[in-house]
């Protein structure tokens, strides 16, 4: 298979052996600037000659990057040892320049957002690899994964959220069942974010309190105290000085839903005791609690890049959200051009940012 990138940041270099193992953090530093170059321009079909789509994966389409973000999860992209060299990059938000011929809600000239990390597997030998791309300034994706940004958002912010807003989304909605589930609807209904100030803690605050939770609570550093407040936790805890599963610091059976986005070890069973009768526990990157679990609890652990090769009308409710004011962008740590986005990714290996970290293509 042809490469492709653009001026784009791809893993070129030692690629992983036949089982799909993980690129470290200091390899893509060694490589990423290094790897700025030029080849072919992607071109429309390229993701469904590549990847072995499920079989309604709609149509593709061209876009011009405008700017992505660095997420966790991208330092180690599972990449497949057939699928070198491959271009990095998970959130993109574009501009875009030519839609397939059987694509109907897309069109050039339409602003973008999505998230372009799906975990999939390749073609040939179905390995399970990335889709990726977004580190250059052009990429192709499905439109099923795209929708329009919202018009509150500036191309700069648009790239800070689809991956964050897409995983707080699905793990509230999905597995804590806002705002449908009674939990929601009680008057004292409580909501615990672990990690409130990061890019996936700052969605979830605003998406809990868009739901309808009547009391916020988050974990954070106490210089971010004002930021987690102005995204609605009302109460915060100062995780240098005090651990949340003190029931000196929170008592037990008082929350309605743990949203996990740190991983700390012990996390699940900690959650699952501060659980009141038919509360929710969801992790993105911990541990769950060893079973049994008390009557009417209910516990869940998801990766977002399992579940986005279709996102649109998940991202049109986000978009529906911001444009009503309900929900902001995530704070822009700091912004890295593409040609030192080795720097982004040392920013963000730090695991002290607040918000997230963009790239500007």
């Amino acid at each position: 298979m042809a490469a492709w990138f653009l001026a784009g940041v791809a893993l070129a270099a030692n690629p992983p052996d036949a089982r799909g193992s993980m690129l470290s953090f200091r390899k893509l530093s060694a490589h990423s600037d290094a790897a700025l170059g030029s080849s072919p321009m992607p071109i429309l079909g390229e993701l469904h000659d590549r990847l072995a789509l499920p079989p309604n994966a709609t149509c593709e389409v061209l876009l011009a990057v405008a700017a992505s973000s660095v997420n966790p999860s991208d330092f180690d992209p599972a990449v497949a040892a057939d699928d070198f060299p491959r271009v990095l990059g998970s959130d993109v938000a574009a501009l875009v320049l030519r839609a397939g011929r059987s694509c109907r809600r897309l069109a050039a000239g339409d602003r973008v957002w999505g998230d372009i990390g799906a975990n999939a597997r390749t073609h040939r030998t179905r390995e399970p690899t990335k889709e990726l791309g977004a580190y250059a300034p052009y990429a192709v994706a499905l439109e099923a994964q795209l929708g329009r940004l919202p018009r509150l958002l500036s191309l700069r912010e648009g790239g800070a959220v689809p991956k964050v807003g897409l995983t707080s989304l699905k793990a509230l909605r999905w597995y804590a069942g806002a705002p449908a589930a009674w939990r929601w609807r009680r008057a004292d209904s409580t909501v615990l974010v672990l990690g409130g100030s990061g890019g996936t803690g700052s969605m979830g605050l605003q998406l809990a309190k868009a739901y309808g939770a009547a009391r916020l609570i988050t974990t954070t550093s106490a210089a971010n105290f004002d930021y987690c407040r102005s995204l609605g936790a009302e109460v915060l805890i100062d995780y240098h000085r005090f651990d949340w599963w003190d029931e000196s610091v929170l008592a037990d059976q008082s929350v309605d839903v743990v949203y996990d986005t740190v991983g700390q070890p012990g996390t699940g069973e900690r959650a699952i005791r501060k659980l009141r009768a038919g509360g929710a526990y969801v992790t993105i990157t911990g541990a769950l609690a060893p079973l049994p679990l008390p009557p009417n609890i209910s516990q869940a652990f998801f990766i977002n890049s399992d579940t986005n090769l279709g996102s649109a009308d998940l991202l049109e409710e986000l978009a529906q959200l911001f444009d009503a004011g309900k929900l902001v962008a995530p704070r822009l740590d700091s912004v890295f051009p593409l040609r030192n986005i080795s720097a982004g990714f040392a920013r963000v290996a730090t695991r002290h940012t607040v918000g997230k970290v963009v790239i500007e293509i």
